[in-house]
C-alpha cells in the first residue's frame, strides 16, 4: 500500500491495567521522567492490552510483565530527556512504531505533542489505533504505510522529531527517517550496544541526508542516538 491510511482501530480486550514494579519510581528517577499516577496507570494499561494482543497475533517477544515494564516502558521512555525542549503542539513522527514503542510511552508521558505512529504492517495499525482509542490518546494517530513511499506525502518534512526503535541498522535506518525531519529538526533512535559501530558504519549516509551527529547518551535500558537534520 502505496498511499497513506489511517485504519479502523481494533476492537481489544477489556483487560486490567499490569501493577507498576516498586522500583519504578526509582527508575523513572534514574531516567530524569516524573510522571504522575494516573500516567502510570496508562501506561500499565498499555502494557495489559499489548500481551493480551500478543497472544493473538505478533507483537513483541517480551511476555514477561516485569520485563516488558523494563523493555517496553522505560526503553521507550528514555528518549522523553531528548524531546524536553520540544513545545507544546510539536509533531513527532515514530516509524516503524510495530506493537507501540517509543510512540505510546511518549505519547502518555507527552500529551502535549502530536503523534504519529507509522507502520507497514496493517494489522499493527489496526491494533495501535484501538490502543490509543481505549487509552484515550487523543494526540496520537496511527498511519498504515511504507516509510520511504510516506516521506514522499504530505508526512515529508513535516516533523520536528522521528523517533525509531529496533527497526534497521542505522545505515537504513536514515533513509527512512530522515525525510519525516523538517530542517532544524532531530531523528531520536534507541539503539543498543553496537551504537557506535552502527553510526560509523554510516557516515556517508549521513552526509547524503543531511544529519549531524548530536550525542550517544547511555540510558539504563540502552543508548540514545541523537541527530540532527539540517
Amino acid at each position: 500500500m502505496s498511499a497513506e491510511q489511517t485504519r479502523p482501530h481494533l476492537p481489544l480486550p477489556e483487560v486490567a491495567p499490569l501493577a507498576a514494579p516498586e522500583e519504578l519510581p526509582a527508575r523513572l528517577a534514574e531516567l530524569g521522567v516524573s510522571l504522575s499516577p494516573a500516567q502510570i496507570t496508562k501506561l500499565g494499561a498499555y502494557l495489559a492490552l499489548l500481551l493480551a494482543m500478543n497472544e493473538q497475533m505478533n507483537l513483541t517477544a517480551i511476555t514477561d510483565p516485569g520485563e516488558a515494564w523494563s523493555r517496553h516502558v522505560l526503553d521507550g521512555l528514555s528518549i522523553v530527556p531528548e524531546l524536553a525542549d520540544l513545545p507544546a503542539g510539536a509533531r513527532v513522527i515514530d516509524v516503524g512504531s510495530g506493537g507501540g514503542v517509543p510512540g505510546i510511552p511518549l505519547a502518555i508521558a507527552r500529551p502535549d505533542l502530536e503523534i504519529v505512529l507509522l507502520d507497514a504492517t496493517e494489522k499493527k495499525v489496526a491494533f495501535l489505533a484501538g490502543a490509543a482509542s481505549a487509552l484515550e490518546l487523543a494526540n496520537l494517530r496511527c498511519v498504515w504505510g511504507r516509510a520511504e513511499e510516506l516521506a514522499q506525502t504530505k508526512l515529508g518534512h513535516a516533523f520536528d522529531a522521528v523517533t525509531a526503535r529496533a527497526v534497521a541498522r542505522l545505515s537504513t535506518l536514515l533513509g527512512w527517517t530522515a525525510p519525516f525531519a523538517k530542517p532544524g529538526g532531530r531523528l531520536v533512535y534507541i539503539k543498543g550496544a553496537k551504537a557506535d559501530e552502527e553510526l560509523r558504519d554510516a557516515k556517508k549516509q549521513l552526509r547524503a541526508l543531511r544529519c549531524e551527529h548530536q550525542r550517544t547518551v547511555l540510558r539504563p535500558t540502552g543508548r540514545v542516538v541523537v541527530l540532527s537534520v539540517r
